[in-house]
């Protein structure tokens, strides 16, 4: 694989981490968390090496180890060594470390990344081995495409009270057999985008509608990944929706 070299067109820096007052004092730190995620969002691992880090923040090797250092701290990150067997092991642990990569911590989604509460992961310890599923990829250039031309008049898109309380549902429902799992149910921070996205761009009704079948399914305890078969049924509608419009010009 060749190593990644960094994002082209933007960085992606989410509000909570931008603002970040201890982050604050490390400006650096702030741009390599949008390196990093940035990446996270196209593959799920963090590959770039520390020595190109440096380059591109124009700092040494050491800086950007202790920032990578702070944002583990933070819960941002987690690091995790490349390694094989040694040809002449001394033990049968010993090991030849390649390199490292980088996975997105547990407080990456945690936190309000989007700009808005997140009633993600209450109490959960549930480790994020990566910001997206590979699954997903072809619906991101849909969403992108909407987002950008959405709202275009104001520029910014109000919250509807309406659509935020069927935002509430679809955890509830999502988690409602997690004590007999005995685990919490939590999205990726790739499907988080584009629920939110989804939420606005679909008729109320029609969200509604979703609302009703992903109970009943729920119910019936037929869904074995719920944000995936959710997102699924949001795409459906969203597709019966735009049909509907052009039957109607």
């Amino acid at each position: 694989m060749d190593e990644f070299k960094g994002a082209k067109a933007f960085l992606m820096i989410p509000p909570s981490i931008s603002r970040d007052k201890e982050l604050l004092k490390k400006p650096k730190s702030i741009i390599l968390m949008g390196e990093i995620i940035s990446m996270l969002n196209v593959t799920g691992d963090f590959h770039m090496s520390n020595k190109t880090l440096a380059n591109i923040l124009d700092a040494s090797v050491q800086s950007v180890n202790y920032w990578l250092n702070l944002l583990e701290q933070k819960g941002l990150i987690i690091r995790e060594q490349i390694t094989v067997p040694a040809k002449n092991p001394k033990s049968e642990k010993s090991k030849i470390i390649l390199g490292r990569k980088i996975k997105a911590g547990p407080n990456l989604v945690k936190l309000s990344l989007l700009g808005w509460a997140s009633p993600l992961d209450e109490g959960s310890k549930a480790e994020f081995s990566g910001v997206v599923k590979p699954a997903l990829h072809k619906y991101n250039n849909l969403i992108d495409h909407d987002n950008r031309t959405s709202n275009s008049s104001s520029g910014r898109r109000e919250e509807d009270p309406e659509r935020e309380q069927i935002y509430k549902q679809f955890f509830q429902l999502a988690r409602m057999h997690d004590k007999i799992k005995g685990k919490t149910t939590t999205p990726s921070f790739d499907e988080i985008k584009q629920l939110r996205s989804l939420l606005y761009r679909i008729n109320i009704d029609t969200l509604k509608a979703v609302v009703s079948k992903f109970d009943m399914k729920m119910q019936w305890n037929m869904v074995n990944d719920p944000f995936v078969y959710l997102l699924k049924m949001l795409r459906d509608g969203l597709a019966i929706d735009k049909d509907s419009e052009s039957w109607g010009k």
